[in-house]
């Protein structure tokens, strides 16, 4: 199965089978409720209007860290399938249809995670596992074997994610392999989690495990390049002598 993402936005993307073209997945992101309006008890359709397009006026992006939001996860149907409550950009509550989880523990396996310097593991309760690095993001299955990964920045040809002609002008792809279909709610709510989680690990990774190497400046570049060339036509020149004395 592939997934076409429609928007670098996770919180406010669409999630489409590139296979038949239809909408899978759906994700809306707006302010939460304030205390004393009715919770996970009121109905689905009061929450299909309320994660509506014309009604999410204010993307993720712009709101305060310091209030409360929810992602609504709804389905080809419009009905609302899953929800993650944000707190900045921590999950507090994730709503899986008819379950309610109190955070990322009771989803994720953190007793097993491993936070490494090249990549992070975070096992999943499905037995599944998130390999993120900074160039990747792969899902594995409870043998090691590769069961999922994202396409990032491509154009979809005949059938397969390839990199985008202009770079930053493609879409990401999520392709998965041999996932039974009644999983396929929980991996891609683990994916909206590990996709937030993987670009914080990035911008945290490059200042801890090391800067970027400095450029050299265009001087320096410019003896770089002559006491190179010289050294190539000096050992050319010597190549030359070398060969004409045996020659003698």
């Amino acid at each position: 199965m592939m997934l076409k993402v429609t928007s670098a936005n996770i919180h406010e993307t669409t999630l489409v089978d590139c296979a038949t073209g239809t909408i899978l997945y759906r994700t809306c992101t707006s302010l939460s409720e304030p205390p004393g309006l009715p919770g996970p008890s009121r109905s689905r359709t009061s929450l299909a209007s309320t994660f509506s397009p014309a009604n999410s006026n204010r993307s993720y992006e712009k709101l305060p860290a310091c209030e409360q939001n929810t992602t609504a996860v709804l389905d080809c149907d419009g009905e609302i399938v899953a929800e993650i409550v944000w707190e900045g950009k921590n999950a507090t509550t994730i709503r899986l249809q008819d379950e309610e989880l109190q955070g990322t523990t009771e989803l994720f396996d953190a007793a097993f995670a491993r936070v490494l310097p090249d990549e992070t593991i975070l096992p999943t309760r499905m037995e599944y596992t998130w390999r993120i690095t900074a160039e990747s993001l792969t899902l594995l299955d409870d043998d090691d074997e590769v069961v999922g990964r994202l396409h990032s920045d491509c154009s979809y040809v005949k059938g397969r994610p390839i990199p985008a002609l202009q770079p930053g002008k493609g879409s990401d792809f999520i392709e998965l392999e041999k996932l039974p279909s009644d999983e396929l709610l929980e991996v891609i709510v683990t994916y909206l989690l590990v996709s937030t989680l993987r670009e914080r690990l990035y911008s945290i990774s490059k200042y801890v495990y090391g800067r970027p190497p400095e450029r050299k400046r265009p001087l320096a570049n410019l003896r770089l390049h002559a006491s190179r060339s010289f050294a190539n036509l000096r050992d050319s020149i010597r190549r030359s002598k070398a060969s004409a004395t045996s020659q003698l």
